[in-house]
């Protein structure tokens, strides 16, 4: 049975198809930032075809409604802000089909200091009591680990809050 509401079902010319997608696009758009292969990943969701969905993304991008730098910065920020370090915030990033050189750009924030940010969550979530027992230190470097942030930005988190109650 083919679905009427499809909009494949129907032999429509490709002004038509485009049109529909590019008014999906500009809703979708409208609700939150998108990178160019979500974009596209709900286009296809949607039904329409590659042809459709190529001249959509590129109609997008010629407006700057969909722009990956731009995305990938917002994306760096919002994780950041969500207390997830920069390895996480990479594999995301990279998973959304950014490429490496848009993912450094991204990074390219001097007002992000991943060390501090990290001191910040362990500040909020562990108390320096804690810190003291091996294994309670390791389960807090652990949660560091496990939210993104480097052995090293992990540790340091561990050593100022450790220093700090001095």
């Amino acid at each position: 049975m083919v679905d009427e509401s499809s909009p494949e079902s129907v032999e429509l010319s490709f002004e038509e198809r485009f049109a529909a997608a590019r008014a999906f696009a500009m809703r979708s758009l409208a609700r939150r930032e998108s990178a160019e292969s979500e974009l596209a990943k709900r286009l296809r969701l949607q039904g329409f075809n590659e042809e459709v969905i190529e001249a959509v993304v590129e109609y997008c991008r010629g407006y700057n409604w969909v722009n990956d730098d731009r995305y990938g910065a917002m994306a760096v920020r919002a994780g950041a802000a969500k207390g997830h370090g920069p390895i996480k915030i990479r594999f995301d990033l990279r998973r959304k089909g950014l490429d490496d050189m848009q993912i450094d750009a991204a990074f390219d924030q001097p007002e992000l200091d991943w060390f501090e940010l990290a001191f910040v969550l362990l500040e909020r979530r562990a108390r320096v009591a804690d810190l003291g027992d091996f294994k309670l230190k390791m389960k807090w470097l652990k949660y560091l680990l496990g939210r993104g942030f480097t052995q090293e930005q992990a540790r340091y988190a561990i050593s100022a809050m450790q220093q700090g109650d001095d």
